[in-house]
């Protein structure tokens, strides 16, 4: 034969035919690599957490009653939403404060003097004695002095609160530090308002 006609025939074999890839499935289950199909999606969506900081519980308030005024309900006014916290309504309380251990701690701390309640006054003398070197031990020792009382503070707490038949899942170092939070503030500061009197028995 011709080399030619060899050539030619040879450039005039067809290939062979290639299979398409088998799919799977709809085009609208797949996803692109490394996306959930819409099977392992699931249709439960999460509570949205509790606020932690008073800062928090007012915008929370804010979005509650923005919700409640396109569904027709009553909402709290700011002098309600104020009372409400002062009186310790659950509803408004951030979530550090809510639980009836918090609550047996805010009693405990309202219902004692403690070296906390000075600490307004003591702060610009330990500032002072910071700053100033042959004061400084005695501004170290202060702090030292209060670190222990809230420590010794949240360990009562914690017994208490455990003698009651209270869940107590706080160590007595996270209680002493709320307890020493609210020790240093006037009584008339605290939020909630205290609800015992000095001296009494809880």
């Amino acid at each position: 034969m011709n080399p030619l006609r060899r050539k030619a025939a040879a450039e005039t074999v067809p290939e062979a035919p290639t299979t398409p890839e088998p799919v799977t499935g709809p085009a609208s289950a797949r996803a692109p690599k490394g996306r959930p199909t819409p099977k392992r999606r699931t249709n439960s969506v999460p509570p949205p957490p509790a606020p932690k900081t008073r800062k928090e519980a007012v915008a929370w308030q804010k979005q509650q009653g923005s919700k409640a005024k396109v569904a027709g309900q009553k909402t709290l006014s700011s002098n309600e939403y104020r009372e409400a916290m002062k009186a310790g309504d659950p509803r408004v309380l951030p979530r550090r404060e809510q639980g009836p251990v918090r609550a047996l701690a805010r009693d405990y701390v309202d219902s004692r003097r403690m070296a906390s309640n000075y600490l307004l006054l003591l702060f610009p003398l330990m500032l002072v004695g910071y700053t100033y070197q042959p004061l400084q031990f005695l501004t170290l020792l202060l702090f030292a002095l209060l670190l222990i009382e809230w420590i010794y503070t949240g360990s009562r707490i914690r017994k208490l609160a455990q003698s009651r038949g209270l869940q107590v899942r706080e160590s007595a170092v996270a209680l002493g530090f709320y307890a020493g939070s609210r020790a240093y503030f006037r009584r008339s500061w605290r939020r909630p308002l205290p609800r015992v009197e000095l001296g009494d028995q809880i």
